[in-house]
């Protein structure tokens, strides 16, 4: 039997990767706005337009607002891929996980080809328990970009939570070799090595993950790993 850490378990990095703005081009301003709906053919301009209001409301952290937009956005256009991947982003934020789920279904019906897709329906279906299921999403963002570097982290700390730490080390070591200076991965194997009871490449782990994080900036997290390694070698494991 393997000791846990007393500061707990891996760190879930559990964050949506919001969909960037690609290939957009500005609606033309002729569009009509209101309660008339505009022709057939300008209706995919006018789900673009909706789609950037969405955006901008999710900037100033107006949710219901942003909801209502991609909601919009998706009427016009069914076909929308990023306003799918929107809208399932900000389900998972409100924890309406079978619909974030369901948004990240639509999309990936959509473009089998997207990553983003498969990975944050990984992401919701970890949070939500389903981790047989998100291994297999995160499989498939894998097997589309072998450089995905949150894929394998997520993957790892799936296998671990399922007890499969030497899977979830494998992981986060694929993690690394894909991001160098990938903080969460050094972290998160610091504390893998740290169960298997390998306090010395648990210690250099999780010593490499505060100086990253301290670089960025990100003192708690750089804290945290350093009060583990104290926990560690207190605790003699």
């Amino acid at each position: 039997m393997t000791t846990k850490l007393a500061v707990a378990g891996w760190l879930w990095i559990g964050t949506i990767t919001f969909a960037s703005l690609v290939g957009c081009y500005t609606p033309s301003e002729a569009i009509a706005i209101g309660g008339i709906a505009p022709p057939a053919a300008l209706q995919p301009l006018d789900a673009m337009r909706q789609y950037r209001q969405g955006l901008a409301a999710v900037a100033d952290g107006n949710l219901n607002q942003a909801m209502i937009n991609f909601d919009r956005a998706i009427a016009l256009n069914p076909q929308y891929l990023l306003a799918y991947l929107e809208r399932g982003s900000l389900k998972d934020a409100v924890e309406d996980f079978a619909g974030a789920i369901a948004d990240f279904t639509t999309a990936i019906s959509i473009d089998p080809q997207s990553v983003p897709a498969y990975y944050n329906r990984g992401v919701v279906a970890g949070k939500s328990g389903q981790h047989q299921a998100a291994i297999a999403d995160y499989n498939i963002a894998i097997a589309l970009d072998g450089q995905y570097a949150p894929a394998y982290l997520n993957r790892g700390n799936e296998r671990d939570d399922l007890g499969d730490t030497n899977g979830a080390i494998a992981d986060y070591d694929r993690a690394i070799q894909s991001r160098a200076n990938y903080a969460l991965a050094y972290l998160n194997r610091g504390i893998a090595y740290g169960r298997a009871g390998n306090r010395d490449r648990a210690v250099a782990d999780l010593d490499r993950a505060a100086a990253l994080f301290k670089a960025t900036g990100n003192l708690d997290r750089a804290n945290r790993a350093l009060k583990m390694i104290a926990n560690l070698q207190e605790s003699g494991v």
